[in-house]
């Protein structure tokens, strides 16, 4: 009789076949290089496991105000309803809508102090950006709302007040953005102090929502009231909270990822047609008048 699949083993097993591939890309001839060869073994796991509605890439983030975010790891983003913005298919120069991405990734071989720096300022560069959201009428009770949608769903839904896109204000309608690191090269207190001192610089919307150390633990935020995790520093009752759990921290991010596809929300489709409409204005009446015999 055959063995039953036992999944657990086979994330794990992803999870150490990583380790390795962080240590073997080391031996790439530049940093560009290692740093590629490590981000691309992550991409192709991630597009091999998250859901089928949802496309791993590289590249910037843009809104239709006209801001770009600097170069990011791994962007996950909807499959369909806009198109990647590619010059010659260089990651450098390949841009895609925020309206459309899911989530964005930073990929670290080690944690420490400068590489903490340059996550906040990254997951920052993206989360500041703003999408396009406008008010309607709902259909049913003809008040006018910001309505929302579900990633990979090509219909809004009409909703309540309370229930209005907000993306300053709700964690479910913002990029999710998160680390992936091989190994922790600070001590934790270290670690904890450093993140609390960065957090003074940015919005708290906008610091990161989870970092994943792949030989150490996690880095997330805990509810000190009720002991609840969180995934943005919301109140002041919230504190940073690093774990010390040395298995399953690839399993983790990959579950929340999988989460974020499922229920976080983004803006109405009509968002897009910001980045390909004309922008010069009545651009139809400019031309030459003749008429028709």
């Amino acid at each position: 009789m055959d063995a039953n699949f036992d999944i657990n083993a086979y994330l794990n097993h992803i999870a150490q076949e990583l380790i390795r591939n962080y240590s073997f890309a080391g031996k790439a001839t530049t940093p560009v290089l290692v740093g590629s060869a490590r981000e691309n073994e992550i991409r192709k796991k991630l597009s091999s496991l998250l859901p089928p509605t949802v496309s791993v890439g590289t590249g910037c983030v843009i809104d239709s105000y006209g801001n770009t975010s600097k170069q990011i790891d791994i962007i996950i983003y909807e499959k369909h309803y806009c198109p990647v913005f590619s010059i010659t298919d260089n990651p450098e120069s390949t841009y895609f809508p925020c309206e459309r991405v899911i989530a964005v990734g930073e990929v670290k071989s080690t944690l420490n102090s400068n590489e903490l720096e340059d996550i906040f300022l990254k997951l920052n560069s993206v989360k500041t950006l703003k999408r396009f959201a406008v008010q309607s009428k709902t259909k049913l009770t003809n008040e006018i709302r910001v309505s929302y949608r579900h990633y990979g769903n090509s219909f809004s839904w009409d909703c309540t007040k309370n229930e209005e896109f907000n993306q300053k204000e709700k964690l479910t309608d913002q990029i999710f953005g998160f680390a992936f690191c091989g190994e922790l090269n600070l001590d934790p207190k270290t670690l904890a102090n450093k993140y609390s001192s960065l957090l003074k610089n940015y919005e708290k919307c906008n610091a990161p929502n989870l970092i994943s150390i792949l030989n150490y633990g996690l880095v997330l935020y805990m509810n000190k009231k009720n002991n609840a995790i969180k995934y943005w520093p919301g109140d002041d009752t919230d504190c940073i909270y690093i774990t010390s759990k040395r298995e399953d921290n690839f399993q983790f991010l990959l579950t929340r990822l999988t989460e974020v596809v499922r229920s976080y929300r983004t803006v109405d489709l009509n968002a897009f047609t910001r980045y390909i409409s004309p922008s010069a204005g009545n651009i139809l009446l400019d031309g030459v008048f003749k008429e028709i015999d």
